[in-house]
């Protein structure tokens, strides 16, 4: 019985326990994360040697646990004395969205002097640029003042130049009132195709779509358009993610680790990407854009 217990209180199990109680294996797992099975593995036996590296010991420790609904950071914390310590990298939030810092580290802010050396071309290119326009403004005064009288002789034929020019313009400003009419009568639409809930038809959307991807745990999300992938990472419980897709896209493949956790909207409209309320956690859905 002791025994039993010192095992559950290891990483390894505490890790596996809860994916187990996920019902989640490890192929499911590495599908999640995108993290090989191997390494998983070597998680889950302790066998911290077998990763890359103390960095990545860590970090995929904080993934895996995200990802079967425990506190990454509390985890570490609890376990630290069972894992490798990394004194030169930072933990990142996701594996895959690693920022430079160093370099910004060693940025010193500009001195006042400095400032002043960078902004002094614009501001002597700016008062050169007043001194012109003054010159012409004194100049145009001036020569209005001298030609008054050709310039009342003018002022017909300027009224009707700016009387047509205003029936342009109203003409126009109809043209593009019935455009937006048009435009508004086609709401956007998402629909199943036919009887599937894994295959979706986007249209009338805009010409670089919106999407929001909201989760309320901790979820795994890959989104591939056209064959490539535009993002994937986790999600902490209330996080959200915004991507804008391209104007030429046309298949939109979503990839979901928890999707009973996880919303989808488009353009500011939700895409209801289970209709039938299915519990399965791991899900793919094809959209399809038109």
């Amino acid at each position: 019985m002791s025994e039993n217990n010192e095992e559950t209180t290891t990483i390894g199990a505490r890790l596996k326990a809860a994916r187990t109680a996920k019902g989640l294996t490890i192929d499911d797992l590495q599908q999640i994360t995108k993290i090989q099975k191997r390494y998983l593995i070597a998680i889950e036996d302790e066998q911290f040697d077998k990763l890359p590296g103390d960095f990545y010991v860590r970090a995929f420790v904080k993934q895996y646990a995200e990802t079967v609904d425990l506190d990454g950071n509390a985890l570490l914390e609890e376990y630290r004395d069972q894992l490798p310590s990394v004194h030169t990298e930072t933990i990142v939030e996701n594996v895959d969205e690693v920022q430079p810092t160093r370099v910004a580290s060693r940025e010193q802010p500009a001195s006042p002097a400095s400032r002043v050396r960078t902004y002094l071309p614009t501001i002597i290119v700016t008062a050169i640029v007043v001194l012109i326009l003054l010159f012409i403004w004194f100049m145009a005064v001036r020569t209005h003042a001298g030609s008054s009288s050709s310039t009342s002789a003018d002022s017909s034929s300027v009224q009707v130049s700016s009387s047509k020019k205003q029936s342009s313009s109203s003409k126009a400003s109809s043209s593009a009132k019935s455009s937006s009419k048009a435009s508004s009568a086609k709401e956007q639409t998402i629909k199943a195709n036919g009887s599937s809930d894994t295959a979706y038809t986007l249209t009338n959307g805009a010409d670089k779509n919106k999407v929001i991807i909201k989760s309320t745990k901790a979820a795994w999300t890959s989104v591939t358009t056209n064959g490539t992938q535009t993002w994937q990472g986790t999600l902490k419980a209330d996080g959200s993610h915004t991507l804008t897709l391209p104007s030429n896209a046309t298949t939109v493949k979503f990839q979901f680790g928890n999707a009973t956790a996880t919303t989808v909207t488009i353009n500011g409209k939700a895409f209801n990407f289970n209709p039938k309320n299915s519990t399965s956690q791991v899900r793919t859905i094809t959209l399809t854009i038109k």
